[in-house]
């Protein structure tokens, strides 16, 4: 067997995969484990076949794997600077306690760190972003709670800590230093430590676990940069590397940006892996056009680097191995200088490996190299099996590598008639171009086919536009990475010339961002959905496999007898099924129809408003879209609230209702308009002046929709529902600003049950309202403004005498939302509280004669 590197890479890497996704079974410790592989190895080299063989090796891999990726996670999940700081927090709140001072649900905890910089210093719309391996820890709270806590806190703060953590620091000074805040540089900063921000909706990946996985356990903010004390410089070739970084950056901000802002940051990211300058908006057009993976340093990129290299080496006289190593050392020296991330070190490893096999004069098959790549990759971070890029960059090239040659040897006898025209004559170079075209498209279309379910599962985006546009991207990605690569060493030289490589590398880069429009002619190449079952998934890649192996052994009906030779169209069947599932998802179809049921969902969406209705037959509407994360570039519409309405089922939404102005209301309402193009937007009393309303109206009405003011008694039935309008009255003077007492009150009414849902309205609202509303045998709550002392009084809970009372808080809000006096009120009249800073979102579900309550974290609730 000749990729006889793929039996113990297979079973590494499915091992590690399993050990994430079960890491709490009890596996062997170590020691054991190796005795046990070495000794049924040996039995089976000696006594038993190849077979049986391979077998024990991919078994003992696998647990193996499985070990690693437990042991890596584990020290991920819970560093010692986690138990630092959950010491830390517990001595917080005891303090607070004994104050008589309210803490939100996610306690902060102030301290001052020291640690290493794991990479340049980066600008943010809230900030400076600051990477961090924290090596030591000093607590700054006061430590008058319970003596044991304090104890327990001074004695963890003092000693000796490990993990990573992510800062921002704040303030006018810190975009002055940020070239101080260097790779390797040795800092120590007071900061404010808190849990990474989680949503606890369905369909929303784990922010928190994915940010450990790669590193970073803790989030914080510094106040100021003048706070950021630089102790130590690294070492001679980190400060090396980064000085060189920064030059770079200000030599394509200088020569690239000149001609545009945006072509300077796209070439930033190509030459040196820079996303800072990246505007949002580019960046999701290049991801539904397929193309974004053109502006990550990947495999292209290296590839072409070390295309140059070779290219200068053939034409200076260096061939063989001297021109080898010589490539590896430049490769190795690059990957350094862009600042050694992980998937510059995947795509560095694997062409490392192949120059160093061309140096040994090692003609292994390339599957094998890139088995052996893989295998060293997640032996040295076995949590990398777990990150996307890992899969996609090895899933790429494995299909490349598949194949390809395959195309190549079909083409062998044209080329070669070809050849015989004469290598050099413009017949060659014309007839060479349908072969370089064919592979090119077969390498796109075997990738594709490949890492769709990857792209469906990970980021719910299906996309085919990149089929074509790849022909297009990849060179001009090519073109802005070659002349951004020039434009360094050229502003050395001379600045006209820097500036001519620069004016070149802007049409790459501008053509680029220009070939992801043509999307916008073929909106149906690319879509999202919700990320595909398992074992849709699963299935496919079995299904797959089983073809594949097939067809390699010839294994086709008429050729061989039997159940045998119904295996290759069988699976053939078995993973376009499988495709078809993942592409088209049968539970859209079933949603769309309805349950004959009034499904409200509350989402969390942190300190904000959102809220998710499905009707009976059918029908969907979205109350609010949250907003005000902790970085503006969060984007909580796409992030939290349209995963919700994918696993919901719904490509599509009927309504979309704003309550009011607010950014905490409808911060991710731009989004959502965008993807799921609703019938009508309303609102209620106009704000003329407020450019956010009026810029997401504008989008509203390119996309088709109808933007409505809805006023007091206004009403629709929308499936056998009464949706009705209790508030405000029409303005009698245009509104200069955004006010809560303006937000619209909207109330389902359908049978016995009655849902009300009061944006951020105030007392004086409430006492107009609660006249307004009948009674009826049960009903639904959402607590007024986020269950502020400002809403909520006792006339009005007792009017609308809710049995469930549901607040949207966030769990790191500094208002002390809900306020205990408001929540009292609700429990004094019998109310079941919901609350999402506690319980994650909540799912209530009514047939109108009774309610039955659900929420993330598996409270339950019925009641009729």
């Amino acid at each position: 067997m000749r990729t006889i590197a793929a039996i113990p890479a297979a079973g590494l890497l499915v091992g590690a995969a399993f050990g994430l996704l079960v890491p709490d079974l009890p596996y062997p410790p170590r020691y054991i484990f190796l005795i046990a592989c070495g000794a049924l190895s040996v039995w089976a080299w000696r006594l038993a076949g190849a077979r049986v063989l391979a077998a024990v090796v991919v078994a003992g891999f696998f647990t193996g794997g499985a070990i690693l990726a437990t042991d890596a996670w584990q020290r991920a999940w819970r560093p010692t600077l986690w138990s630092a700081f959950e010491a830390l927090a517990r001595d917080e709140r005891a303090q607070a306690d004994a104050e008589g001072r309210r803490l939100p649900e996610d306690v902060e905890a102030a301290a001052t760190v020291t640690g290493v910089l794991r990479s340049d210093a980066s600008p943010g719309a809230s900030g400076v972003s600051l990477s961090l391996q924290v090596d030591g820890l000093v607590g700054r709270g006061g430590g008058v709670g319970r003596e044991e806590d304090a104890r327990s806190a001074k004695a963890l703060a003092e000693r000796p800590v490990s993990g990573g953590i992510a800062v921002t620091v704040t303030g006018s000074l810190a975009a002055d230093r940020i070239n101080d805040w260097r790779a390797g540089r040795r800092v120590r900063l007071p900061v404010t430590l808190h849990r990474p921000s989680r949503y606890l909706d369905p369909g929303v990946p784990d922010h928190e676990r994915a940010l450990a996985r790669r590193g970073t356990r803790l989030v914080g903010t510094v106040k100021s940069g003048a706070l950021v004390e630089v102790l130590a410089r690294g070492s001679w070739f980190d400060e090396v590397m980064a000085g060189a970084r920064a030059f770079a950056r200000r030599a394509i901000a200088e020569h690239v940006g000149r001609w545009s802002a945006q072509s300077g940051a796209i070439v930033a990211a190509i030459v040196i892996g820079d996303r800072a300058g990246l505007d949002n908006d580019v960046q999701r057009r290049l991801q539904e056009a397929g193309t974004y993976h053109v502006i990550a340093i990947s495999g292209g990129n290296i590839a072409i680097l070390a295309g140059l290299l070779l290219g200068g080496f053939r034409l200076a006289g260096w061939l063989g191995r001297t021109a080898m190593l010589a490539s590896i050392a430049a490769l190795a020296a690059y990957a350094a200088f862009v600042g050694n991330g992980a998937s510059v070190d995947r795509v560095t490893l694997m062409a490392v490996v192949y120059f160093g096999a061309r140096a040994a004069d090692h003609r292994s098959p390339p599957l094998n190299a890139l088995a052996l790549v893989a295998a060293i990759m997640v032996a040295g971070d076995p949590l990398g099996v777990a990150d996307p890029a890992f899969v996609l960059t090895f899933g790429a090239t494995l299909a490349i590598l598949l194949v390809v040659p395959a195309i190549t040897t079909e083409g062998t006898a044209e080329n070669a008639e070809i050849a015989n025209k004469g290598i050099g004559s413009p017949v060659f170079a014309i007839s060479a171009v349908p072969s370089v075209l064919r592979s090119m498209f077969a390498a796109s279309v075997a990738a594709e086919a490949l890492l769709f379910p990857v792209g469906a599962l990970v980021f719910s985006r299906v996309t085919f536009a990149g089929l074509a546009l790849n022909f297009v991207a990849i060179p001009l990605m090519a073109v802005a990475q070659i002349a951004g690569m020039a434009v360094v060493p050229l502003a050395l030289a001379s600045h006209t010339a820097a500036a001519a490589a620069g004016w070149v590398a802007h049409l790459g880069a501008a053509g680029l961002v220009a070939s992801a429009d043509l999307v916008r002619f073929a909106p149906a190449l690319t879509y999202r959905i919700a990320p595909p079952p398992w074992i849709a998934v699963a299935l496919y890649y079995a299904a797959a496999t089983a073809c594949g192996i097939c067809m390699a052994h010839r294994v086709i009906p008429g050729t061989v007898r039997g159940i045998r030779g119904a295996i290759a169209p069988v699976s053939a069947l078995a993973a376009a099924g499988a495709a078809l599932w993942i592409l088209v998802d049968p539970h859209t179809l079933v949603a769309r129809r309805g349950d004959r049921r009034l499904h409200v969902t509350f989402l969390d969406v942190g300190q904000g408003d959102s809220a998710f209705i499905v009707f009976p037959a059918g029908s969907t509407m979205l109350v609010d879209a949250g907003g005000l994360s902790a970085s503006s570039s969060f984007d909580i519409g796409d992030r939290v609230v349209a995963p919700v309405v994918r696993d919901a089922g719904f490509t599509r939404i009927d309504y979309v209702a704003l309550t009011h102005g607010d950014p905490d209301h409808i911060g991710g309402a731009r989004s959502i308009v965008r993807e799921f193009q609703p019938r009508e937007v309303w609102e209620g009393i106009a704000v003329p002046r407020f450019e956010p309303l009026t810029r997401l109206r504008m989008d509203a009405q390119a996309n088709g929709a109808k933007w409505a003011n809805v006023y007091q008694e206004d009403r629709v039935m929308v499936d056998g529902v009464d949706v009705i309008a209790h508030h405000p009255a029409p303005a009698e003077w245009e509104r200069q600003k955004v006010r809560n007492d303006d937000s619209l009150v909207l109330e389902l009414r359908w049978r016995d049950v009655s849902v009300v849902l009061t944006g951020d309205i105030g007392k004086a609202v409430e006492r107009e309202i609660a006249r307004a509303i009948p009674p009826a045998p049960l009903r639904v709550v959402k607590i007024p403004h986020h269950g502020s002392l400002s809403s909520s009084t006792v006339p009005f809970v007792t009017a609308l005498h809710p049995q469930i009372a549901v607040v949207s808080a966030g769990r790191a809000n500094h208002f002390g939302h809900p306020v205990p006096e408001v929540l009292d009120r609700y429990r004094a009249i019998g109310a079941e509280i919901f609350r999402t800073d506690q319980d994650g979102a909540v799912m209530v579900e009514t047939d109108g004669k009774s309610i039955a309550v659900r929420s993330f974290t598996g409270r339950r609730l019925s009641v009729s």
